[in-house]
């Protein structure tokens, strides 16, 4: 598994955040209800309805995609550019993430930090914590990508 981040961003990047995804992909499955109910606290959530299973079970199926595409992209990826371009994807998928569960939750509850369950924070505040890193990352905090020293073939 060839790596050119740095050690915290390939931590974060490449082994923590892909596990947080694997968690969130079978939380719907181990307890429906519970990941319907908790995606806006305070609030009861028609978990009855058809959309909202098949809503939840599909947020599962993306953040399964995420995973394979995160380990896919930067456990094989020599070239900075690609992983460059990766991360201003998902900076602007946090920001929209982020801004989406304001939408659900409202001002009232979306400020009431002290109210948030788990699933909150992990919607807001992880979400914000891996923002705030990929922008380390741009301003270059942790370093630069390592270049990797590519074997050629012998003709």
């Amino acid at each position: 598994m060839p790596t050119i981040l740095p050690t915290w961003p390939h931590v974060l990047f490449g082994i923590i955040e892909p596990l947080s995804l694997v968690l969130g992909s079978l939380a719907p499955l181990y307890n429906l209800e519970s990941f319907v109910a908790d995606q806006t606290p305070h609030v009861d959530p028609p978990i009855s309805h058809p959309s909202t299973v098949a809503l939840a079970y599909q947020i599962g199926n993306l953040y399964s995609l995420l995973f394979m595409v995160g380990v896919a992209v930067l456990h094989t990826s020599t070239e900075p550019k690609v992983i460059r371009n990766y991360f201003i994807g998902l900076a602007i998928a946090d920001v929209g993430h982020v801004y989406a569960t304001y939408l659900g939750m409202g001002w009232s509850a979306f400020s009431d930090v002290g109210s948030w369950n788990a699933l909150t924070w992990g919607n807001i505040g992880a979400t914000a914590f891996l923002f705030f890193n990929r922008l380390a990352y741009f301003a270059g905090v942790f370093g630069s990508p390592k270049a990797l020293k590519v074997a050629s073939k012998k003709e």
